[in-house]
C-alpha cells in the first residue's frame, strides 16, 4: 500500500487513531513514513483475514452490511 498517496489530513487521522507519538510539526513525506512503519508492523492473522473475506465475498456482503454493536433494529 502507497501511503504515500494519501492526503496529510488522512495521515493526521490515522495517527490519531493508532496514538503515534511524533514529533511536532512532521511534513507530509515524514508522517507519511512514520504511518507506514507503523501499518507494515500491525500484526495479521492471514488464515482468520482470509476466511473472513471468502465467506463475505461467496456471501455478497460488504463491512458495510455488518449493524455495529451500538446500533438498535427498528422495531
Amino acid at each position: 500500500v502507497d501511503l504515500f498517496q494519501l492526503q496529510v489530513n488522512t495521515l493526521r487521522r490515522y495517527k490519531r487513531h493508532y496514538k503515534l507519538q511524533t514529533r511536532p510539526g512532521l511534513n507530509k513525506a515524514q508522517l507519511a513514513e512514520t504511518v507506514s512503519r507503523h501499518f507494515r508492523n500491525i500484526p495479521v492473522n492471514e488464515k482468520e483475514t482470509l476466511a473472513y473475506f471468502i465467506y463475505m465475498v461467496k456471501n455478497n456482503k460488504s463491512r458495510l452490511d455488518q449493524k455495529s454493536e451500538g446500533s438498535k433494529q427498528l422495531e
